[in-house]
């Protein structure tokens, strides 16, 4: 039924300390924010610091100073932070942008959580500022930090401005982490409103006017519909007479660029490549791959169709009210050409959608919102942008594509952009990865003598199905990546760093490649944002988790603690037909303080047993308490592709999960995973008896 390959090395699988807490939880980061070499106290929110607290930066330049020991309040409020620590921060003098700043402590690495570094004046929110008379004084060209601490809450913020002048007001909430849903707006000195807005991109909210007298201006900024607060609505509010572009036409440049990481990029637009802002509440570009058309502004109907030469971007705007952008291009027969539009996934508001039809105008495809296609929750892909089209033309001839948006009878302007993409078809892939646990944010922390596993998202397109090979080159010493592969097909899959039981505590990054035959992509690093609501410990939601790509170079891990036991399999490699099984033996050697039972859990979504009814998925074995060996017994799905596949088993404490801090607020199991198997799938389900 198989057979199996004997390896010629032994590589060490375990789990991290049952009786240790997970690595730390960061929640809010506040102010989230400095003026460009200025140094500022920021605390630090959350659970399960531990000790030993330091910081860990996206960019280099950063300094920080512990301010005291981080203090836990087992009494605070339900869902909120716990645990607080301090530091004195200093943003490096030419920093621009927005970084992720993490914390490490004795048990670990934190999730991410944004912190922004402007040129401008930099201040912090002074309470009471609830009213027009209390209204906080501050200059043009201010950030001010501050936060809604409770739904019905209301800041207000007031500057002085000249005749003439023209005024930017922007609050960034969502795209630095926060909570919030901005609701702006803007007075002038005679208290009658002049502008207001919300919903610019996310929570974020942008107003522009012209100050029509010499006066005081005063800022509104609330939540939305006051429906919420808390610590975790923080916002950054800035007040500037400096150019404020709402958007940059082309959104097209140069085909070279690497994943954003200032912008905060969401699994959408994971799979595809941008040039990224060069300022807080600026702009993406999508990387050019064709030649660059600009939409003439004449082409409302078929018959008015702009002609354009294939393969090209065509970059668009809804500039009048019912817009239809139409282009017309010739094509043969056999011939294979991939459309695709890019509209929110650049940061576009529009819900674009294409029709294309022959040239007698008989409709072949209509393309609208694109399904969600790897991951319901956790890594929720699912766009308002047309699905990819793969058009085989039928025959010779000329064809014709219409752009739109649903929203074009009611909005429409510099902003409602797009592009248009005819290619020939390029099978190729791009690879995202991200902390195991589908309901939490968390991150990467490798026990001495174990592993730690993330979860791997591919995204295939234009038909490539190929296995994909995933290494990582210049780690440190002590810590490794075993050769791991996705299988052919395969969207899902695992991927495990190990470190050794000599391996000194450290914190940085590790750039992870994914490969493929000439094809080579850097991997995508991205984290659950936000504690799903409403789930109990180890429950999988039902609802979309928020995720958005982290900045860094690479993928963020730590080095920290022991491990309480390891699993050693007896052999690293097998072969098994497609609908077989493979048996694997696991020895266990354990510390003499750790007497618990261990359950051993496939991490790769491919293998073993399925989660049901939003619940866990069960072990493949049991170990008892005080046993040394577990054997397991792996099902290979009768669907699987033949070719080279990785099987990961996670080892588990049976004993109860620790409690500390406030348990109000969810925090992963800890379990760290075991190091890759390989499995060798040949094809075809066994013949039965």
């Amino acid at each position: 039924m198989f057979r199996r390959i004997v390896a010629t090395f032994t590589l060490i699988l375990a789990a991290s300390s049952a009786s240790a807490q997970p690595g730390p939880q960061l929640l809010t980061v506040f102010p989230p924010g400095a003026k460009a070499g200025g140094t500022v106290d920021v605390t630090f929110s959350g659970v399960g610091f531990d000790g030993d607290e330091k910081l860990l930066f996206s960019a280099k330049g950063f300094t920080a100073e512990p301010a005291g020991k981080a203090t836990v309040d087992p009494k605070a409020p339900k869902g909120q932070p716990a645990a607080v620590v301090k530091f004195k921060v200093t943003a490096p003098k030419d920093a621009n942008g927005t970084f992720d700043v993490r914390v490490v402590s004795k048990s670990g690495l934190s999730n991410p959580r944004a912190f922004v570094v402007t040129g401008m004046i930099d201040v912090n929110e002074t309470e009471p500022n609830n009213d027009v008379p209390q209204a906080q004084k501050i200059e043009l060209e201010t950030t001010v930090n501050g936060v809604i601490s409770a739904p019905t809450d209301v800041d207000f913020v007031s500057f002085k401005a000249k005749a003439g002048q023209n005024v930017v007001v922007y609050c960034l909430t969502s795209s630095i982490d926060s909570r919030m849903q901005a609701d702006l707006m803007v007075s002038g000195p005679d208290g009658k409103p002049l502008a207001s807005n919300r919903g610019y991109r996310g929570g974020d909210a942008v107003l522009e006017f012209k100050a029509p007298t010499d006066g005081d201006y005063v800022v509104r900024v609330s939540q939305f519909a006051y429906t919420t607060g808390g610590p975790d609505h923080f916002y950054r509010l800035t007040a500037t007479a400096a150019p404020w572009a709402p958007a940059v036409f082309p959104p097209v440049a140069a085909a070279k660029a690497a994943p954003v990481s200032s912008w905060s990029v969401a699994p959408t637009a994971a799979m595809i490549d941008l040039h990224e802002p060069t300022s807080p509440g600026g702009h993406p570009l999508l990387a050019g791959a064709n030649p660059l058309v600009l939409d003439n502004a004449k082409n409302n109907t078929a018959a008015d169709a702009q002609a354009v030469q294939v393969p090209c971007d065509v970059a668009g705007r809804v500039m009048k009210k019912n817009a239809r952008h139409w282009y017309s291009f010739a094509a043969k027969k056999g011939d294979v050409w991939t459309l695709e539009v890019f509209a929110e996934r650049i940061g576009s508001p529009v819900d674009a959608y294409f029709l294309l039809t022959d040239d007698k105008g008989k409709v072949i495809t209509e393309q609208d919102d694109e399904p969600d296609s790897l991951s319901p929750n956790q890594f929720y892909t699912k766009s308002d942008d047309p699905g990819r089209y793969r058009f085989v033309v039928p025959a010779d001839g000329t064809y014709k594509v219409m752009v739109s948006t649903r929203e074009a009878g009611v909005r429409f302007g510099v902003r409602d952009q797009f592009v248009l993409r005819v290619a020939k078809e390029k099978p190729d892939f791009r690879v995202a990865v991200m902390p195991m646990v589908q309901y939490l944010p968390d991150a990467g922390t490798l026990a001495r003598g174990s592993s730690a596993v993330f979860a791997v998202f591919v995204f295939r397109f234009d038909g490539f199905d190929g296995a994909i090979e995933l290494t990582a080159d210049k780690l440190p010493p002590g810590v490794t990546c075993p050769k791991q592969f996705i299988g052919p097909g395969q969207t899902r899959g695992a991927l495990v760093l190990t470190a050794d039981k000599d391996a000194e505590d450290l914190d940085g990054f590790v750039k992870v490649t994914a490969t493929a035959g000439e094809l080579k992509h850097a991997v995508r690093p991205f984290t659950v944002t936000w504690p799903a609501v409403g789930v109990q410990q180890n429950q999988i939601p039902n609802t979309p988790m928020i995720t958005r790509m982290d900045r860094g170079d690479g993928l963020a891990f730590a080095v920290r603690g022991d491990s309480p036991f390891t699993l050693t399999p007896t052999e690293t490699a097998f072969a098994a037909k497609a609908g077989g099984k493979i048996d694997v033996t696991l020895k266990v050697t354990r510390k003499e303080t750790f007497k618990d039972g261990i359950a051993v859990i496939s991490a790769a979504p491919n293998f073993g047993p399925k989660p049901a009814n939003n619940q866990p998925a069960a072990p493949v074995g049991t170990a008892a308490a005080g046993s040394a060996e577990i054997k397991v017994s792996v099902d290979i799905p009768a669907n699987l592709p033949p070719g080279t596949h990785t099987l990961v088993l996670r080892g588990q404490s049976a004993a109860p999960v620790p409690k500390g801090g406030n348990n109000a607020i969810l925090r992963p199991v800890p379990t760290y995973a075991a190091v890759p198997i390989t499995v060798v799938v040949e094809g075809g389900p066994p013949k039965k008896k």
